[in-house]
């Protein structure tokens, strides 16, 4: 999880309820970073809203490290050593999400498989 916004935990003098929610760029960069199936439609939908349906992998890459500052965290929530790429090969997927839900364009890359990995050295063999 991603440090929270500023003033989220801000308290007021007056008496009541007080609801604090997180923006829609930290709802999106949470989204993008755990990148679950159940998540594609909420990543659509605020990217709608934030006028990214077009953003490049890049894009999406600053939005992610705009909320997620320690390299550290991101490492472990990523599950991997190399966070640059992990976080490229998970905003170039969101890319291609995104671009397959623009009006009038036919999905070019299924969007409910994750993309073949390449994996160097022999196949694993197949068990009988």
């Amino acid at each position: 999880m991603p440090p929270l916004p500023e003033g989220s935990l801000r308290h007021s003098d007056r008496p009541g309820l007080h609801i604090t929610y997180a923006s829609d760029e930290f709802l999106l960069a949470t989204k993008l970073v755990a990148q679950r199936r159940k998540d594609a439609a909420d990543i659509v939908v605020l990217a709608k809203r934030l006028h990214l349906e077009n953003a490049s992998a890049s894009d999406l890459g600053q939005l992610v490290r705009r909320y997620y500052t320690d390299d550290n965290a991101l490492e472990f929530i990523l599950d991997g050593n190399d966070i640059d790429r992990e976080l490229h090969l998970l905003t170039v997927r969101a890319e291609r999400l995104l671009a397959n839900h623009q009006p009038g364009v036919r999905p070019a890359v299924p969007t409910t498989r994750a993309p073949a990995v390449r994996r160097d050295g022999p196949a694993p063999r197949e068990r009988s």
